[in-house]
């Protein structure tokens, strides 16, 4: 259960959820975000959320990301889960918050921009390379992050143009 009255078991009730969510779960899995008892309820929920590939999930998910209201650990969770399952929308809301007033929130941002190779996102990742030391609790520095999240977006381009001959991108 998402909303157990500890960590402990809402994310064990997440890691169960984890390879049988489906759209089956939208509803629910978008209600314990809105309004799980507890932070880590909601990012619980958000964890779950990114295998549930719906316009709905994702819609969400990116309100979340821009709720200053909310837990920094929630946001950051749900930015975590657009990396797999997001739109073009999603981009913009990752982008703006690579400035959010949170280091977690800028690492997971930088975390997904990278996992979706959104080139848009390296000047602003290349400001955080040369600024941000902070270090994430159970992970590493912000600038890190950013780091590894421009060589894959190189990479990423650099094989998407190779692979498909891709004119845009060639252009950009």
């Amino acid at each position: 259960m998402l909303n157990a009255r500890n960590q402990v078991e809402a994310f064990e009730a997440a890691k169960s959820l984890y390879g049988k969510a489906d759209r089956r779960f939208e509803q629910a899995l978008i209600s314990v975000l809105r309004t799980g008892r507890r932070p880590f309820n909601r990012a619980a929920a958000a964890y779950v959320m990114q295998v549930v590939t719906t316009p709905k999930v994702v819609a969400a998910l990116e309100r979340c990301v821009a709720d200053f209201a909310e837990s920094v650990r929630v946001r950051g969770e749900a930015a975590e889960a657009l990396a797999p399952n997001h739109r073009r929308k999603s981009h913009d809301v990752l982008l703006k918050h690579l400035t959010d007033s949170s280091k977690d929130v800028w690492f997971w941002c930088a975390f997904a921009l990278g996992q979706i190779a959104e080139l848009r996102a390296v000047p602003a990742l290349k400001g955080l390379v040369a600024t941000d030391k902070r270090t994430v609790r159970g992970f590493h520095s912000v600038s890190k992050e950013a780091e590894d999240a421009i060589r894959n977006i190189e990479v990423e381009n650099k094989s998407h143009r190779t692979r498909n001959g891709c004119v845009f991108c060639r252009a950009r």
